[in-house]
């Protein structure tokens, strides 16, 4: 899991050419009228969803994981806590779907509160889940990039 600024992108640019293609989308394009939505911006390589949402508070500790695809995520307003945890031995609570590129974990997660300008990167072997953040007082906007793992 990598948790920055976007003012720093330079430094993950080496992690690969679908995370530098986000990260330089994220820096070239203003996000501020864009509508929530899945755009494929290189087909199901590199793909875009834009989220607006109102923060919840809950207690629920069900995390996601991936198995195809990178999440790249990015705050465009609003802020968020994100729970995170490396994959181990978790119970399971949704086992995993081919379609949807998804499972569903119980465990306890470790909270970050991500702010406008920070992206967050998960790996396969990182979990996480969102949607949470009791002093949020503006809607999340939010961009998503799955980025495909060749």
């Amino acid at each position: 899991m990598v948790l920055d600024s976007i003012e720093n992108a330079a430094r993950y640019l080496n992690m690969g050419d679908g995370i530098a293609k986000a990260l330089h989308y994220i820096q070239n394009n203003d996000f501020s009228a864009v509508q929530p939505g899945r755009y494929q911006l290189e087909g199901d390589r590199l793909v875009m969803l834009v989220f607006e949402f109102e923060a919840v508070n809950t207690d629920e500790c069900r995390l996601e994981g991936h198995r195809k695809y990178i999440d790249l995520q990015y705050w465009e307003t609003g802020s968020e806590l994100m729970g995170h945890e490396i994959l181990g031995n978790q119970p399971v609570l949704e086992p995993y779907n081919e379609k949807t590129d998804c499972a569903f974990y119980n465990c306890i997660a470790s909270f970050s509160r991500l702010l406008p300008g920070m992206f967050v990167i998960y790996y396969p072997s990182d979990l996480h889940t969102a949607n949470s953040d009791p002093l949020s007082k503006e809607r999340v906007k939010k961009l998503v990039f799955k980025i495909l793992i060749e």
